[in-house]
């Protein structure tokens, strides 16, 4: 009982050690700011790109990744695969500015901890940081939506999903990146990442592969 009383004693005395990964400096800063002044946490590193975030990642020790889903040039999922296996027990939260189903099955499969849209009040980021801590899930309402209509539907295949249909049908078209982000105005790097999406789920490897993959489903 003394060594006991002596382990939650000094896990009550330090602090959990965040990793906020953003690439938003404004987003970046704030929720540094509503972090800074919290008795159970504390932001010991920052980075806004995946390369920044990797290094930190295998230099020091974090109990805590809170992540940007869409990063210049890594996904959430990819620094979240190199967390864990740096660190199996960290904790992973994912932010993200969309509910893409196809996203949020896809992190499920990898057993994220919670998953907050940055258009959600500061208040759900405090909500996933106390519920991840302690061993519980937490997930924004809207996308606890998603989980409960796949609940309902489990039958659903794991296709592409509207918006990457329209994505696929453009680059059919020889679009780029830039015009397929001006046509749906959405952000270059958004389409970037959906484009990474696309070529998992139909097992290309170009956008070649892609055009080919687009005639032969009627996607032009």
């Amino acid at each position: 009982m003394r060594l006991f009383n002596s382990i939650v004693g000094k896990r009550t005395m330090e602090k959990y050690r965040i990793l906020l990964i953003d690439d938003h400096k404004i987003l970046l800063e704030g929720a540094q700011r509503l972090l800074g002044g919290l008795e159970l946490y504390i932001v010991s590193g920052t980075a806004s790109s995946g390369k920044e975030a990797i290094a930190l990642l295998k230099s020091q020790d974090y109990d805590i990744l809170v992540t940007d889903y869409e990063l210049p040039d890594f996904t959430g999922l990819e620094i979240m695969r190199v967390a864990r296996s740096v660190n199996p027990d960290i904790k992973v939260i994912v932010l993200s500015m969309h509910d893409d189903p196809s996203v949020v099955k896809e992190l499920l499969k990898e057993n994220i901890d919670g998953f907050v849209l940055k258009n959600d009040a500061h208040s759900s980021l405090l909500q996933a940081l106390d519920k991840v801590t302690s061993g519980k899930k937490f997930f924004s309402d809207d996308i606890s939506e998603i989980l409960v209509r796949q609940i309902n539907s489990p039958s659903e295949k794991s296709d592409l999903s509207p918006r990457e249909t329209e994505i696929i049908k453009l680059i059919a078209r020889d679009f780029s990146t830039k015009q397929i982000a001006e046509v749906l105005f959405i952000s270059e790097k958004t389409v970037e990442t959906h484009r990474k999406n696309i070529l998992r789920k139909t097992d290309c490897s170009s956008v070649v592969g892609l055009v080919n993959y687009a005639h032969a489903h009627g996607l032009t």
